[in-house]
């Protein structure tokens, strides 16, 4: 007879096994085809029918596998804390938007959601196939992207159609003109799809040495290319996570100290504060837009009482901005998601969101939490949750392998 004790010992080793059912049912398959679908086909650059049907798509794609594996499913913090964040946004609707509104965030609601619940359940064969899912994607997106700059082909959902020239100029590699956008319809997701599978390749447990450097260099080249230099800043502040945090990789305490020192050392030979890609900043209208979110916080704060707790609503930005009380310089972008939750979500909702990402760093799957700290990092110059593809990426790697217990993590030997 099996006893109580032992009963309660099962119970601390993390999820059940997955059924003994065909791969098509696995959450990383899921998972695997979201993504795909929201990388591939940005719903900013397409029809309302078409959007509206994609999204359903998704939806109904990750409520069919979670209904496969629902006896086993259980609500994970990142899961419920995202849902709290989408819930707040969707329910204020009635504030300033329409149904259109209400009902566009009902689904990426239950979408973001829908991915952290998978995830979270992920066992580390899903957990691998995840990784290789969004590596292959970065792989793929790096070719249109190499295709416009260099061969001169349109992007095909590029901006106004036009093969890197986007934006002007690129000041991470000005050889190559103008900054590219994959099939991503814009530089800065690109950029951060690039940079989280370069984080996520340069700690991926099942690569050999060399595969793992010529990932995480082609991968990064993609950061280049994009021209974005918050990519760039954080996937250099991802990857030093990744080689200092324990149980990330196989690097142990004597490694870590190495890695530090010789981090250290890069940042004062190389002088990084005086590098073109970022005096070139000083006084852009990219850096005072960016710095003009933080200022709008006070003005937001002025909005009556239940605004401030639970947001504005889906659909209230372009009023807000209308008001007064986001940035004033004629472009209507916040870039920077924490301010773009407290608009639409209220403190309420910025609260969930950071403690959604915290639980997520602390209890998911260690060797990819430099991937997710690149696209957490992105909060701070770029409103991550407002595209699909970086969202959807977002909740993904976050939430990752939170619900197992943390015994599962543990690198094997080398």
């Amino acid at each position: 007879m099996t006893t109580p004790g032992l009963l309660r010992d099962r119970s601390r080793t993390g999820p059940t096994p997955q059924p003994s059912s065909g791969r098509l049912s696995r959450p990383s398959t899921a998972l695997g085809a979201v993504l795909v679908l929201v990388t591939f086909v940005p719903t900013s650059r397409v029809s309302g029918t078409v959007a509206w049907a994609l999204l359903g798509l998704a939806v109904l794609a990750l409520l069919a596998c979670a209904g496969l594996h629902a006896p086993r499913l259980r609500w994970s913090a990142p899961a419920v804390l995202l849902l709290a964040v989408g819930a707040a946004a969707t329910l204020s609707t009635v504030q300033h938007g329409t149904l259109p509104d209400l009902l566009r965030g009902a689904l990426t609601t239950v979408l973001l959601a829908g991915c952290c619940l998978l995830a979270a359940h992920c066992t580390p064969a899903d957990r691998d196939v995840v990784v290789a899912v969004v590596i292959a994607l970065a792989l793929a997106q790096l070719a249109f992207a190499a295709a416009s700059a260099f061969l001169g082909l349109p992007a095909p959902w590029g901006l106004l159609g036009e093969a890197g020239s986007v934006f002007g100029s690129n000041e991470l590699l000005p050889a190559v003109g103008g900054r590219t956008t994959g099939t991503m319809a814009h530089p800065i997701p690109f950029g951060t799809l690039m940079a989280a599978a370069a984080a996520l390749a340069a700690t991926a447990r099942r690569l050999r040495p060399v595969p793992r450097l010529v990932l995480t260099a082609a991968c990064a080249s993609g950061v280049l290319l994009s021209g974005s230099r918050s990519a760039a800043l954080v996937l250099l502040a991802g990857l030093l996570a990744g080689l200092l945090w324990p149980g990330a990789t196989r690097t142990g305490a004597a490694g870590r100290v190495v890695v530090l020192l010789a981090a250290g050392v890069a940042v004062l030979v190389s002088d990084v504060p005086a590098h073109p890609a970022l005096t070139s900043l000083e006084g852009t209208g990219s850096l005072t837009h960016r710095l003009g979110a933080l200022e709008a916080v006070g003005r937001l704060l002025g909005r009556p009482l239940p605004e401030t707790l639970f947001g504005s609503g889906e659909g209230s930005l372009l009023t807000l901005y209308a008001d007064g009380l986001l940035q004033r310089d004629g472009f209507f972008a916040v870039d920077n998601q924490l301010v773009t939750t407290f608009a639409l979500s209220g403190l309420v909702g910025v609260l969930c969101l950071v403690a959604a990402v915290g639980v997520g760093l602390l209890r998911g799957d260690r060797s990819t939490r430099a991937g997710a700290l690149v696209v957490v990092l992105m909060f701070a110059s770029f409103d991550t949750l407002e595209w699909t593809s970086t969202a959807v990426l977002l909740a993904v790697l976050v939430a990752l392998g939170a619900a197992r217990a943390p015994d599962e993590d543990r690198p094997g030997p080398a």
